[in-house]
């Protein structure tokens, strides 16, 4: 009996990438897979390295030494009663990755200075937990902006492990502020019902922040796409005294 030779046929299906290996593109607004092979990766500025010996006092914690120098530094925060704040000693373009955010990974949020990571199934994984600033790195200083006028950085994960990206041009001697999320607003005396709201919402056709003068429509945009980076944000805990 003579048998054709039937073609092997394959129904493995190659595994689709999850969403912790994708990134927004803020020209785009729109996520990729890696990076965009349209307007290129982010630009990824890493934490200065501290070394073992070093002459600075014993009371400076390790946290405070890991900022990147020439491009941040940490200064009393514009917020009352914050604490320090990072600031940014150079003009930043939109599009930087600092990061990741260091600090001790635990299941449970002990202290103010948490960020709750998810696994590839979008459920709860484990927490990374800043408080100790020997054990930690510059990234527990970001502040929570007020409003999203004063919003410049949103955070994000990215294969197991959490970043911030400036979503604007960040002029020099700015202080860099984080969205922490809704949930614990109220611990920051942040009013929600007017941190999306656009300056001047009321005027039909444009509205007036500064000397500037834009579009209503334009500056609601705005809102709705910050509010919607923000949301993919899990909130985060905040309490400063000093270092």
């Amino acid at each position: 009996m003579n048998l054709r030779k039937r073609q092997r046929i394959s129904y493995y299906e190659p595994d689709e990438p999850n969403l912790d290996e994708y990134i927004f593109c803020d020209s785009c607004r729109d996520y990729v897979y890696e990076y965009c092979s349209v307007h290129g990766p982010l630009l990824v500025i890493p934490d200065d390295k501290v070394p073992i010996k070093h002459d600075f006092p014993s009371f400076v914690p390790r946290a405070a030494l890991t900022i990147p120098h020439v491009f941040l530094h940490l200064a009393p925060s514009i917020i009352p009663g914050a604490g320090l704040g990072v600031f940014s000693t150079l003009t930043l373009p939109q599009g930087v990755q600092f990061g990741p955010y260091r600090g001790q990974r635990t299941d449970q949020v002990d202290s103010m200075y948490c960020w709750q990571i998810y696994d590839s199934n979008n459920k709860p994984s484990h927490v990374v937990d800043a408080a100790d600033p020997n054990r930690s790195n510059w990234m527990r200083y970001v502040n929570c902006a007020r409003r999203w006028t004063e919003q410049n950085l949103v955070a994000f994960q990215y294969q197991g492990q959490l970043y911030y990206r400036t979503i604007k041009i960040i002029p020099r001697f700015t202080e860099l502020m984080v969205f922490y999320g809704g949930a614990f607003a109220n611990i920051l005396h942040i009013n929600l019902s007017k941190y999306n709201a656009p300056t001047n919402y009321a005027q039909k056709f444009e509205s007036t922040t500064g000397s500037e003068s834009r579009p209503t429509e334009i500056i609601w945009r705005d809102t709705q796409w910050v509010t919607a980076h923000n949301a993919l944000s899990e909130a985060k805990t905040f309490f400063k005294r000093g270092f």
